[in-house]
């Protein structure tokens, strides 16, 4: 019984280090990365080796979220059209294992300081 009461603190305090959508959406982003691939294909390509959905933003550019086992947002991807290729922008919240979402999003050309 006590190791389950110890399981469940730890639980909690990892859900309170998760951050928010809106909190990782926010910061600079920590790399940026350019495809000649369009906005919709980069978008596309990354909803589906994450199994995730690309969510529409009201500027017309999607985003796509990738959670840990906690639920909280690991990294958020913004991609956006930038003339006949995409522009997508990484914000890392969390360090996680496997990189499928890098096949998709074409040259690192920046990264935030």
């Amino acid at each position: 019984m006590k190791g389950l009461v110890l399981l469940g603190v730890g639980a909690a305090a990892l859900l309170v280090g998760c951050a928010s959508t809106q909190k990782v959406l926010d910061k600079a982003p920590t790399a940026i990365y350019h495809s000649d691939k369009s906005m919709v294909d980069v978008a596309f390509c990354l909803q589906n080796k994450n199994n995730v959905p690309a969510m529409e933003q009201s500027d017309g550019s999607r985003v796509v979220l990738i959670k840990n086992g906690y639920g909280g947002v690991a990294i958020a991807l913004t991609v956006r059209q930038d003339g006949t290729g995409s522009k997508t922008e990484v914000r890392n919240q969390f360090g996680i294992i496997g990189a499928a979402w890098k096949q998709c999003i074409g040259t690192q050309v920046g990264t935030a300081g």
